[in-house]
């Protein structure tokens, strides 16, 4: 076996060309040694900044994450529409050290090495303008932050690498071992509490676009880490640190699961990092969401990865499989769950399980909040100037195998969002932002931020009126009317309310994933049996609801709230000890 499989460190595209000489200046990156990309005589630093964009460029890219799937079609917020898709592999079966789920231990150490590669050569390029590597320097740094960030929600503590760049050969590699998850937060805030003051200047809220939900913004650097950004991703941090799994889960031999004891002031930090933010006055929530959908650059998005090259093609991943605009079959890859469809109030605010709510199960999807519209296709909504239908034997639901080898709906429902507002048109806008600029996906958008501060304010001092304003102004742009909470509310119904709010809000943002298991609740809400609904189209046009039994995931709460590591990683390195009951 390759010993440095572990660390993810192999960079064999960097370095295909070791003993060539230096070449054009548009020799592509792939091709050139590493001796060309810290150059001593490019001024401008091109190699070195386009090293950067290849650390940014291993960011996580959503949409298609899991199997080709978003990374909800693992979670009790949906499943895939294709029974072959691997992804049910992971519902049916879970996860294991021999097939671990995701490879982010490897893609995060790849991402890290990089950053320490940066760290340890930039200097060696004589840049004119001395703003650039400072910026990058602390870009580098903030990024090296996130990965780690991204490896201890899934792993707990992780091995702590500082700024040294392993070689193949190197013995100190296989014997490190994993830090515990205090070290590894109080190493990631200290990283981004010593860069945030050099980065790139900032944006202002005007240049962030209209306001009004349909005008792009015109920030040139959008994507690159600023201190708004850092201080976004230490609110995240800090809320993940104050979360149930980490916030008390740990015994003495097991520290890399959590701190060994409550503490409930871990609640306050994350709840003070999340206003901090707030308090910066760059970022909105836009008055329309679809605007999210359809810009690169605007007042909510934080942090974004720009990424692979979808453009409307998104569309056709994702709408109902009857549609064939420009006579090309829509693939309806998820399939939302009836538990995700439900959790969506009416537009009076009011749950559907509230007497007083009028909802009726008749009629299902009248007068619900319009972000249902936003992120789901139900029966009888309009797309592309046609109703959906999902009923059984409708054009969406076939029921034969001769739509894209018999893959439709396992629900009643398709996935939509992220899609642009093409109900009144005869194709696909070209979504995910430009027909000719690659796309963004939002890491971190300030709507998050509100909720964030609600969840750690409400558990650190319960309902405050501050809480209530952070969750009204989400409801508020969603529509509901009235918009306002019940006064008078617990801690518990209060939570219960912030749960709710990101998982409808965020949804399909690789939010609810972890939410569940921060919270330890994946086991009553996600390994639990989830449903959809069988439609019937009556005689007289209208239609019978019958709930039905779609997935029954396995999950194990002896192990499955944190990832395993991957078999190999342990074979090489004993010193890697497993997450607990793997």
């Amino acid at each position: 076996m390759n010993k440095i499989t572990y660390y993810g460190i192999l960079l064999l595209y960097l370095f295909a060309g070791v003993s060539c000489e230096k070449a054009l200046e548009d020799r592509p990156l792939t091709f050139v040694s590493e001796d060309y990309i810290w150059d001593d005589t490019d001024a401008t630093g091109n190699y070195a900044q386009n090293f950067v964009h290849k650390i940014y460029s291993q960011l996580p890219t959503g949409y298609v994450r899991l199997n080709g799937v978003p990374l909800e079609a693992a979670s009790d917020d949906a499943v895939p529409s294709d029974r072959n898709n691997a992804t049910w592999n992971v519902i049916n079966g879970g996860y294991n050290p021999l097939v671990p789920f995701d490879n982010n231990w490897g893609n995060s150490y790849s991402a890290i090495r990089k950053a320490n590669m940066f760290l340890a050569n930039y200097q060696k390029v004589p840049w004119v303008d001395p703003n650039i590597p400072k910026w990058l320097a602390a870009e580098v740094r903030s990024l090296r932050a996130f990965f780690y960030y991204e490896l201890i929600k899934r792993y707990g503590g992780v091995p702590l690498v500082g700024d040294k760049v392993f070689d193949s050969n190197d013995s100190e590699l296989f014997q490190i071992q994993r830090n515990s998850f205090e070290e590894c937060v109080q190493y990631i805030l200290s990283e981004l509490d010593a860069v945030q003051d050099d980065l790139r200047p900032e944006e202002t809220l005007a240049s962030r676009g209209s306001g009004n939900g349909t005008t792009e913004g015109t920030d040139a650097d959008a994507g690159r880490i600023r201190k708004s950004i850092v201080l976004a991703i230490k609110a995240k941090v800090l809320l993940l640190a104050a979360s149930p799994l980490f916030n008390a889960s740990a015994t003495p031999e097991r520290s890399y699961t959590g701190y060994a004891a409550y503490d409930k002031e871990r609640w306050k930090a994350a709840a003070n990092a999340a206003k901090v933010v707030m308090d910066l006055n760059i970022f909105a929530l836009e008055s329309n969401r679809y605007i999210l959908n359809t810009t690169r650059v605007n007042k909510e998005f934080i942090f974004v990865r720009y990424g692979a090259s979808y453009q409307n093609t998104y569309g056709y991943r994702m709408s109902p499989v009857g549609y064939r605009p420009g006579n090309t079959a829509s693939q309806g890859l998820v399939s939302p769950t009836q538990e995700l469809v439900d959790a969506f109030p009416m537009r009076n605010g009011k749950s559907i399980k509230d007497p007083t709510s009028g909802y009726n199960p008749a009629t299902p999807y009248a007068n619900r909040d319009s972000r249902l519209d936003q992120t789901v296709f139900y029966n009888g909504m309009t797309w592309l100037r046609r109703p959906v239908e999902t009923f059984e034997n409708g054009l969406d639901k076939p029921n034969n195998g001769n739509v894209n080898s018999g893959v439709q709906t396992q629900t009643g429902y398709y996935a939509k969002k992220f899609l642009a507002n093409d109900a009144n048109n005869t194709a696909y806008s070209s979504v995910m932002y430009h027909q000719s600029v690659t796309p963004t996906f939002c890491l971190i958008r300030y709507a998050d931020i509100l909720l964030s501060y609600a969840e750690a304010q409400n558990e650190y001092s319960g309902p405050d009126a501050s809480v209530y304003s952070a969750v009204e102004a989400i409801r508020q742009r969603a529509g509901l009317t009235p918009y306002q909470l019940p006064s008078g509310l617990s801690q518990a119904q209060m939570r219960d309310i912030i749960r709710n709010e990101r998982r409808i809000e965020l949804a399909f943002e690789e939010q609810r994933f972890y939410d569940i298991r921060r919270w330890k609740i994946a086991k009553e809400t996600y390994g639990t049996t989830l449903h959809g609904v069988r439609i019937v189209k009556n005689a007289n046009n209208t239609f019978t609801y019958t709930p039905i039994d779609v997935a029954t995931p396995y999950f194990n709460e002896a192990n499955m709230y944190l990832l395993p590591i991957a078999n190999n990683e342990t074979l090489v390195n004993p010193n890697i000890e497993q997450n607990p009951n793997y």
